[in-house]
């Protein structure tokens, strides 16, 4: 850095307090009075140039760290979503293996209809929905079962669940459920529904030539896996979180 000197004419070194010395004492006098930074400052700067090599520089940044690679971490991060969303997804996909002749479509109805005939059962266990009058209840099945022959509907038995379809729609009483992928899609995320799917899809295909026992440990994979919320009715309705590492985890047959 530049130095300013004063205009004021400086007093000869002979003249302060009418003492006497030689350059070599005047020499010794300004290394005595100059800063202790100053003499160690060429130091620093020769030794930091030498070990800059992997230090943080001002904006927070390692010289030369090595980028770390977010690919492999990408399944590890949770998702939020509520159980009833899962559940859909992972019966669609377990259907589509199980059952590779019907439409995707299809298998999305017969995933949501399992989805909610579950979130039925399970609100009128808890008290949030109420339970249907038992004589009654009896009376809508067995005209379920004279429609059903006589409509001549196809069924599938999956996941211990007993369903029949009609016009490529799974029937829940006698309402049929239109899967909706879209609809579903927005529940997750386009990216994290993607995630989600692919996980799914890659599971329930290691288990070629054991379509059967699948669909027999099915559910009881979904409740390994499904997203933890509280008991009772303080869980009703609330998110949980989804890791896909315990889903691929969970389905491994090995």
């Amino acid at each position: 850095m530049p130095t300013t000197r004063s205009a004021t004419v400086q007093p000869k070194l002979e003249e302060v307090k009418g003492t006497v010395t030689d350059s070599k004492k005047a020499n010794e006098s300004r290394k005595r009075k100059a800063p202790p930074e100053a003499a160690s400052s060429k130091k620093r700067k020769t030794a930091d140039a030498g070990t800059n090599e992997g230090k943080t520089t001002a904006k927070g940044k390692a010289a030369n760290k090595p980028k770390t690679d977010n690919s492999t971490t990408d399944d590890a991060d949770p998702i939020a979503i509520n159980r009833a969303p899962v559940l859909e997804l992972w019966t669609s996909c377990v259907a589509h293996f199980v059952y590779p002749e019907l439409s995707w479509d299809t298998c999305l109805s017969i995933g949501c209809a399992v989805a909610s005939i579950t979130a039925m059962a399970k609100g009128r266990s808890i008290g949030v929905m109420e339970k249907p009058d038992p004589g009654e209840a009896a009376e809508r099945r067995e005209k379920r079962k004279e429609k059903v022959e006589h409509d001549e509907l196809d069924e599938v038995d999956l996941m211990s669940f007993h369903l029949k379809l009609k016009d490529g729609q799974a029937m829940v009483g006698e309402k049929p459920k239109k899967g909706n992928e879209t609809t579903l899609r927005k529940k997750y995320g386009d990216e994290q529904y993607d995630k989600a799917k692919q996980a799914m899809q890659e599971g329930v295909n290691e288990w070629k030539g054991k379509e059967d026992q699948l669909s027999h440990e099915a559910f009881k994979m979904y409740e390994q896996f499904r997203p933890n919320i509280p008991p009772g009715q303080k869980g009703w309705g609330r998110k949980g979180q989804l890791n896909l590492q315990n889903v691929k985890t969970t389905i491994n047959p090995d």
